[in-house]
């Protein structure tokens, strides 16, 4: 009799676990929250925007989608994550000619930002991305989508690289390496902070262009060392964005 007890108890005890595993309440099933991707919001040296309902001053970091000085390579941003129990980061791309989303990385979601140097990217070409934020559990959700197109960066005369230039006498100079709507000088301290901008919008003359630092600012940064660089831009119709690219960046240091 005992024995036939012990047997009735272990298979319902059998049948308890069998069931729990079916169905674990435990289980994580709820994803996170979308991401959401930050678009282009500007270019380092333009007027501040509203974003989340605050003033942002635009700079390297925070203008959402745009090319980076270091290669013909776009870097892609979003907002802080909401969710706690994240595991990775799946970042998909597609192109005006490649319409099909491909898995291009996967990354921890810790990050905060991504540049896109898998493969070199065309000029002129739109790409456009969007990331999956997936959870420990396995649970994904998707974000929006966002684009952007570069354009071939200015090929830098002067100063060069690790120059002594007087302060009255800096003149960034570059050449033309196609069509473009207009060029910006952009300059940084050695943290690479904002300093000064300067826009020619003579882009049609021949080469070289060039474009002079003020000599009050320069005076204000004698013993400094700066970076400087050309940005191009275009106005993308399609898009209604201005697209663009920017140079490789130079140090020089300011007597």
């Amino acid at each position: 009799m005992k024995y036939t007890i012990l047997l009735l108890l272990t298979g319902v005890a059998m049948l308890i676990v069998s069931c729990a595993g079916e169905d674990d309440p435990t289980t994580d099933k709820i994803p996170p929250i979308p991401p959401i991707m930050i678009h282009h919001l500007g270019d380092t040296g333009d007027p501040p925007v509203v974003y989340n309902n605050q003033l942002l001053i635009l700079n390297d970091e925070n203008n959402g989608i745009d090319t980076v000085p270091d290669g013909d390579w776009i870097r892609l941003l979003w907002q802080a994550f909401i969710d706690t129990d994240l595991s990775r980061i799946r970042i998909f791309r597609f192109d005006e000619h490649n319409t099909s989303p491909v898995l291009i990385d996967s990354i921890p979601a810790s990050r905060i930002a991504y540049v896109d140097n898998r493969a070199p990217l065309l000029t002129r070409v739109r790409y456009s991305y969007f990331i999956d934020l997936v959870d420990l559990s396995g649970n994904a959700s998707r974000s929006d989508t966002v684009s952007y197109a570069i354009l071939p960066k200015p090929i830098l005369l002067s100063p060069e690289n690790n120059a002594n230039v007087a302060a009255t006498d800096v003149v960034f100079q570059w050449n033309h390496t196609g069509a473009t709507g207009y060029y910006r000088a952009v300059v940084l301290d050695s943290n690479r902070e904002y300093v000064w901008h300067g826009d020619f919008y003579q882009s049609t003359e021949p080469d070289p262009l060039e474009i002079r630092f003020p000599v009050n600012i320069a005076m204000e940064q004698s013993g400094n060392s700066l970076y400087w660089r050309i940005d191009s831009f275009e106005y993308d119709f399609d898009m209604d964005m201005y697209i663009g690219s920017e140079s490789e960046e130079r140090l020089i240091f300011i007597q």
